[in-house]
């Protein structure tokens, strides 16, 4: 019986290593299709999105630098496949962290303001990793119904397997670390804004606190959870693979060959503003990039 165990795991391995490769094939492939759709219907929009690993400022070369600790940078990218056009949102620890409301609330932002731009889209499709707080989570996903009915659009949101979430706004966050330097946040704008010619320059936005403090004040919630289960053993928010938004409402899927199943209905809950005034760094960090400034002169 005991000799029987080892296979009996190699066994069971094997089947989640057939599950997840299949799994995996079919997000490469669907996302595939969604981009050749894109490219042939202009009604329909194609996006892939992820955040950049985290850039310094100020950036240099010099010794003394090395161990002063340095502002932080964060950057969303987002790239539309249809139209191969590249958007990054930058802005700096002091003016908003790394919570979901801020990604909700620049996803808001983005696509709303490129459906009042290209009124003949009414079909957004985004793809991104499975990250809990920037995709799936009831903020973002608050953002998106209210954008659907506001819009009066479909916005398909849908996730890639984890281990295999190559996508295009990758190759963005290459060639704006190869080109990235400068001493603070406004010249990495002005880097990642001629970082790329070829097909078209990159749409660069800084954001700031006051930007975030706008987001949704008053804004009444659609629901408190996308958990597609209530109980131990149901499906739960990692096990989703696509969730849709239209103006009824949000519907999930499980596997991409399934039909779309609504969302069990969630108790409505409010939401308030994130930021009233910009955010505080330590006072080791104040105190180096003061220092830094006689760097900076000299060089």
């Amino acid at each position: 019986m005991y000799a029987l165990v080892p296979n009996m795991v190699v066994c069971l391995l094997n089947e989640k290593l057939l599950e997840h490769r299949k799994l995996k094939d079919q997000a490469h492939e669907c996302k595939k299709m969604d981009k050749i759709k894109a490219e042939n219907d202009p009604s329909v929009s194609c996006w892939t999105m992820d955040l950049q690993a985290v850039l310094l400022s100020p950036k240099t070369q010099a010794s003394c630098m090395f161990y002063k600790t340095k502002l932080q940078l964060h950057t969303f990218t987002l790239f539309c496949l249809d139209e191969r056009s590249g958007y990054c949102y930058l802005w700096d620890e002091s003016n908003g962290g790394l919570n979901s409301d801020i990604f909700a609330w620049i996803q808001y932002s983005h696509f709303k303001n490129i459906l009042e731009a290209k009124r003949h889209n009414k079909t957004i499709i985004v793809w991104t990793d499975g990250c809990g707080y920037q995709n799936r989570k009831v903020t973002v996903s608050n953002a998106y119904l209210h954008l659907a009915k506001e819009m009066k659009v479909t916005i398909t949101q849908k996730f890639l397997v984890h281990g295999h979430t190559q996508m295009e706004c990758d190759s963005m966050h290459s060639v704006i670390e190869r080109k990235i330097s400068g001493y603070c946040p406004r010249d990495y704008v002005v880097v990642m804004q001629s970082a790329c010619k070829c097909p078209k320059p990159y749409h660069v936005t800084q954001l700031t606190f006051a930007d975030f403090q706008e987001w949704f004040s008053d804004l009444y919630m659609y629901v408190s959870s996308i958990c597609p289960g209530k109980k131990a053993g149901d499906p739960a928010v990692h096990d989703l693979r696509a969730l849709k938004y239209t103006e009824v409402g949000i519907s999930y899927q499980l596997n991409f060959d399934d039909d779309f199943v609504k969302l069990p209905p969630r108790q409505n809950v409010t939401l308030t503003g994130m930021y009233e005034s910009r955010l505080p760094i330590k006072k080791r960090k104040y105190d180096d990039l003061q220092a830094l400034k006689y760097v900076i002169q000299c060089t």
